[in-house]
Parts: structure tokens; C-alpha cells; sequence
């Protein structure tokens, strides 16, 4: 465990009334994970990045770094982390990347020598050693994102935290991003902590997530976890020529049907259930009736579907 969060409960106040963003929350993030924050637009998320980068101060509880409360370590915290966020220029494009990381790294105090040799290492990683010397006003968004990873990584801190660090990039961009953490993850032992709007992201780089509604926290575990409680058994079946409602009432008898598409070439339905006599049952009935099936399988319910479902079960009261 390298970061602890005890109680932790965060409000602000809009005139007279109070409202609460965090209520009470507990976790804790293991070292060397990649742990993402998700919920809902004003769930919380930047709110929660912010108190565990001592941006803001909770109202009650605490957070502790390896044991010791942050409030306590004073500005020795932010050696040990490094952070990016959503919306904030954090670079100077008049600068080339390489005086940004200069600057940024005598800011911690860094000695040049050091700045030199772990900036161009860093450059080299993240593919933009040959753009050492290009003004970041020249860069695409996905170049000034990687720089902005750079700098937050200069002074080697043992965490590293981000909020929508893919948001706007192409798709290059993006899954190159998505490598170079799941690989500092791995190798380097950095621990990341991210939130994202971007479920393929998550799906791709988080160990575990912490999902956030209504100011608590509703699921904290891995995704395939959050997959086995709420992915469904979805299929796809595709059937030779034109399929009437009238036999597709009467061979989906008691399943639950989503799209279909019907034209004169080919047929093909979504069905929901759990059981497989079921399926071979009907299945069975079609194939005997003479029926040509082209295509049958199951279709992976993403990560999107799932959160969506999450969300709407816990407007309904439900827990997980």
C-alpha cells in the first residue's frame, strides 16, 4: 500500500448551502498499480486527485503516503509525486521541450547534469527526442501531452497522477500514451492514478477502479470483476434470407431480443439469456426447420455498456 485515503470528506459552499462532493470515503492504492478513478460528471474525480496532490485540504479525514499523513510530510510530498491535469497549460510554448524540462527540473531542485541525462532519457521514451529543440508551441496536442508526462517524471516520483490524460488525442497518440504508462507501470514500478471519460482507456491500462456516484463509493476492485457482476450474456445470431416477426416470435419464445436487422439476403438478431439448453434448444429447432445459420456468437458487453448499467442501478438504489 503506498497511498491510504481514511474518512476522507470534502464540501464546498455555494452561498448558504453546503455541498458535499466526497463523503466519507476509505481506500487504498497498492504500489506499482494503475488505479483509475470513474463516475459521473461532478462525481468527485478531480476533486479526489486534487486533495491527494495537497491542491486542496478535506474537511475531515486523512490521506496517508506510505504510512505518514501528507498533511504532516509538508513539501516534501511533492518529490514523491509528479501530476498532470485535464485542462491546464502545463508547459511553456514559447520554450523547446528540452529548456521546459530544464526549467521545470530546477524547480525541484535538480542538479543540470541530472536534468540532461534523465530528460533525454525520458525523450527517448516517450518518442519525441528528435523534437527536443521545437518550440512546444509547434506541437501536436498528443507531443505537448507527452512532454507535460516528461516534466511530471524528471524528478522520478513514486506516483504519478492524471486526469484525462488521452482526452482530444488521436488515436495514435492516444494508444501510444496508453503504452508508455502500462510500461512505467511495469518496469518502472511507478504508481499511476487516472481519471478518464474514455472507457477503452480504462479497459486497456487500470488494474483496479474506483467508481464514484453521489459522493461514495459504490465499486472498488478490478474490471473483470465489475464484467462478472454486470456483462450479460449477449448474442449475435445471423440467419440466411429474410426472417419474419412471426418466426422470430416463435423461436426467441422467452428471450429477451435487442437490434435486428431484416433484409432479403440475411437476418440478424441480439438475444439476452443465461442458459444454454436454451440456446441449443432453439438453435436445435431452427437447424431442423430447415433454417440456415450463418454466424452464431457471443457478443463481449464493453466497458461503456457496464459503467452505463452501474450508474443506472445505483439511481435505482441498488448497491454493489
Amino acid at each position: 500500500m503506498i497511498l491510504k485515503a481514511e474518512n476522507l470528506t470534502k464540501s464546498f459552499k455555494n452561498g448558504k448551502k453546503e455541498h458535499i462532493v466526497l463523503n466519507s470515503i476509505d481506500f487504498e492504492v497498492k504500489e506499482g498499480e494503475i488505479f483509475s478513478i470513474l463516475g459521473p460528471n461532478g462525481a468527485g474525480k478531480t476533486t479526489l486527485i486534487k486533495l491527494m496532490t495537497k491542491l486542496l485540504n478535506p474537511n475531515n479525514g486523512s490521506i496517508y503516503y506510505k504510512g505518514k499523513n501528507i498533511a504532516k510530510i509538508g513539501e516534501k510530498y511533492y518529490k514523491e509525486i509528479g501530476c498532470v491535469l485535464e485542462g491546464n497549460r502545463n508547459t511553456y510554448w514559447f520554450l523547446s521541450s528540452l529548456e521546459n524540462i530544464f526549467y521545470f527540473g530546477r524547480l525541484y531542485g535538480l542538479k543540470d547534469g541530472y536534468i540532461k541525462k534523465k530528460g533525454y532519457e525520458l525523450l527517448e521514451f516517450f518518442e519525441l527526442i528528435d523534437d527536443k529543440d521545437k518550440k512546444v508551441g509547434q506541437f501536436s496536442l498528443g507531443m505537448q501531452q507527452k512532454l507535460s508526462i516528461i516534466i511530471s517524471l524528471i524528478h522520478q516520483p513514486k506516483i504519478l497522477f492524471l486526469d484525462e490524460p488521452t482526452l482530444g488525442l488521436d488515436v495514435v497518440s492516444k494508444l501510444d500514451i496508453i503504452d508508455k504508462l502500462k510500461q512505467l507501470s511495469k518496469n518502472e514500478g511507478v504508481t499511476i492514478i487516472l481519471t478518464s471519460h474514455q472507457m477503452d482507456v480504462i479497459e486497456k491500462t487500470a488494474d483496479r477502479v474506483l467508481l464514484l456516484k453521489d459522493s461514495k463509493i459504490h465499486f472498488l476492485d478490478t474490471i473483470d470483476k465489475l464484467k462478472s457482476m454486470y456483462s450479460k450474456n449477449k448474442y449475435l445470431l445471423k440467419i440466411e434470407g429474410d426472417f419474419t416477426k412471426k418466426q422470430i416470435d416463435k423461436y426467441f419464445d422467452g428471450l429477451t431480443i435487442g437490434n435486428h436487422t431484416r433484409n432479403e439476403s440475411y437476418t440478424e438478431i441480439e438475444f439476452y439469456t443465461d442458459y444454454c439448453t436454451m440456446q441449443q434448444n432453439f438453435l436445435k429447432s431452427m437447424i431442423n426447420d430447415g433454417i440456415k445459420i450463418t454466424e452464431f456468437f457471443k457478443i463481449e458487453t464493453d466497458l461503456e455498456e457496464i459503467i452505463y448499467m452501474f450508474l443506472k442501478n445505483q439511481g435505482d438504489g441498488q448497491n454493489i
